[in-house]
């Protein structure tokens, strides 16, 4: 993970400033297993990785690769980058002020209009993510990118829900169907350019 890490900072060291003319400061990684305290609240392995934008660091839980491997079926080390890269791609809108501006429209919406500006941003982290995966090109084996996409697709919300016995309810969707995650992460990956990542400006997700 802290491989992956450096490989985040050195990609975006040379993007964010080429295509968003802004110099970047890497987030910090915070590794934990069971439960862990932020100044975003308390987290367990049950909810995953995630970033706080109060303190700037991405937060992983260990077991969180083993369900990933074990119960989704989403086996590899490039599976498991794809997660740490998607936590960098929040750090990355955060820097941005895309993610403080979201949280702060998402304060005025109902739950299913939050979500639906939740979805956004996530497909947009999972876009930021291919266009990682783009610069690490050289650096890929056969099957990583296939690795990816196949993680992308196991965390889907409809997903996870049909995995629970439960009929997929868009209304509750904060992540993005299987399909649009793959399809994000595709579009970061074959242009390579953060520009092409707007899914705030895009009708079809």
């Amino acid at each position: 993970s802290a491989l992956v890490l450096a490989t985040t900072e050195s990609v975006w060291t040379d993007v964010l400033p080429a295509q968003a003319g802004q110099a970047y400061r890497p987030p910090i990684l915070v590794l934990y297993s069971g439960v862990t305290q932020s100044p975003c609240g308390g987290a367990s392995g049950a909810s995953g990785p995630f970033y706080c934008p109060a303190d700037r660091k991405a937060y992983l839980d260990t077991e969180f690769f083993d369900t990933l491997a074990r119960q989704l079926g989403a086996k590899g080390d490039f599976a498991a980058a794809y997660v740490i890269a998607h936590e960098v791609a929040h750090h990355i809108q955060n820097e941005l002020g895309i993610l403080p501006e979201v949280n702060r429209m998402r304060q005025a919406l109902g739950t299913a209009e939050a979500n639906a500006l939740t979805v956004r941003l996530e497909l947009q982290a999972d876009c930021l993510s291919g266009v990682w995966a783009r610069a690490m090109d050289g650096l890929l084996e056969p099957g990583d990118l296939e690795e990816a996409l196949n993680a992308a697709k196991m965390i889907g919300d409809d997903h996870l829900q049909r995995r629970a016995g439960r009929q997929p309810n868009p209304h509750s969707f904060t992540h993005g169907t299987s399909a649009q995650r793959a399809r994000w992460f595709a579009r970061g990956y074959e242009s390579g350019e953060m520009a092409r990542c707007d899914t705030f400006g895009s009708e079809r997700l």
